[in-house]
């Protein structure tokens, strides 16, 4: 081979690969297809799988998912919020515990492919847990749970009673929530504030009205030596309306018949302090209910909690008591408030008692217009 012909066919060479190499690198990527499940590692009979595709026009027509694991076969909507197709499955209550395939067809065409595990199904489970600590405070919500995703459960009207409530509590079901699990049925209520050391027994109850379980939870109120006891109150300050960056405790001015925010911080509250913290003064019309703010600007603040009071009118220039109350009476607060004069009183132009000088002196003016008139009336009268 001729030295032309060699380097022709090396040129030849290096494009034929450039092309090939360059076609690989921007080949169309294929669909892809997300499955997701309330665990990652699969879901129970009964559940639902959350299915996306992403990677395919907007547009097309019968994007349809299959499955064995599937009650029936589901089919993708468009979302413009993800920009791709979506679809939820419910698995067949009556799957057995496996790897199952699914497939993605548009029309005839099968565009993705992917699997779902299905684990064995779980007998029906009645919870009832605090939120926070190993044992509840009276006052404190509990969380109350009933889940019976099991072959032949269909009820839907679930009670939970006990004496540490204040009355029955219907669990409920909510679908954005308990999104993955259709037969989750919850509720939050409060223990009574009033309630002894103790265990308690919360009894669920279904639509026939027979007990179905029971679960016991333990209260005891905070007692000295634990980090709630007293918890790290700080108040009450005071502040003008719409600028609590410029609370202080002390040397807050209001005048009388104005108003003033009084407000309490504590970094452990009493469960349920919400309800019973009031600011009482005899400055004040009436006491005032401090309510938790729960607004994004207190994020990363202590709870905090305030209320608007009014300030009495008449009252005499100088410094009231303002006090609250925390921690079911075990801490008491009471700073003082300073008081400055109303506004003075606006004066009235019309006649009568306390009217002043420019009243009297009206009342004068009309008085002599009114005789010189009689005197000229008298004098053209007898002329």
């Amino acid at each position: 081979m001729g030295w032309s012909r060699r380097v022709a066919a090396l040129v030849s060479g290096i494009l034929l690969s450039g092309c090939v190499a360059t076609g690989t690198a921007f080949a169309a990527p294929g669909p892809k297809l997300d499955v997701e499940t309330y665990g990652s590692d699969g879901a129970r009979p009964g559940e639902l799988a959350d299915l996306s595709l992403d990677g395919e026009p907007r547009g097309l027509k019968a994007v349809t998912a299959t499955s064995s694991a599937f009650s029936r076969p589901v089919t993708f909507k468009w979302s413009e919020y993800r920009g791709g197709y979506e679809a939820v499955a419910t698995l067949g209550i009556s799957d057995k515990p496996g790897v199952y395939p699914l497939a993605v067809t548009i029309g005839d065409r099968v565009v993705a492919r992917d699997r779902i595990r299905v684990l064995p199904s779980e007998r029906p489970s009645f919870k009832v847990q605090t939120l926070y600590a190993p044992v509840a405070r009276p006052g404190e919500s509990v969380d109350a749970e009933f889940d019976d995703l099991y072959p032949g459960e269909t009820g839907t009207d679930f009670t939970v009673r006990s004496t540490a409530l204040a009355g029955p509590v219907r669990l409920v079901h909510n679908n954005q929530l308990d999104h993955f699990t259709p037969r989750l049925f919850t509720a939050v209520p409060r223990l009574r504030a009033d309630l002894a050391d103790g265990t308690y027994a919360f009894d669920l109850y279904g639509p026939d009205g027979r007990r179905i379980a029971e679960k016991s939870i333990t209260v005891r109120a905070a007692r000295p030596g634990d980090s709630d006891y007293l918890g790290k109150a700080r108040g009450p300050a005071f502040f003008p309306p719409f600028d609590i960056d410029k609370a202080r405790e002390h040397g807050y001015r209001v005048r009388a018949g104005g108003r003033v925010y009084v407000l309490w911080k504590d970094a452990d509250p009493d469960p349920g302090e919400e309800n019973r913290l009031y600011a009482s003064s005899p400055a004040f019309t009436q006491p005032v209910n401090l309510r938790r703010d729960d607004s994004k600007a207190a994020d990363g603040d202590d709870p905090r909690y305030y209320a608007l009071a009014t300030v009495r009118t008449g009252l005499r220039p100088g410094t009231y008591p303002v006090t609250v109350v925390a921690h079911h009476g075990r801490v008491k607060r009471t700073n003082s408030l300073t008081i400055t004069a109303g506004p003075a009183p606006r004066r009235s132009v019309t006649a009568g008692p306390g009217t002043g000088w420019l009243g009297a002196s009206g009342g004068l003016l009309v008085v002599t217009a009114i005789g010189v008139y009689v005197i000229r009336r008298r004098r053209h009268t007898t002329a």
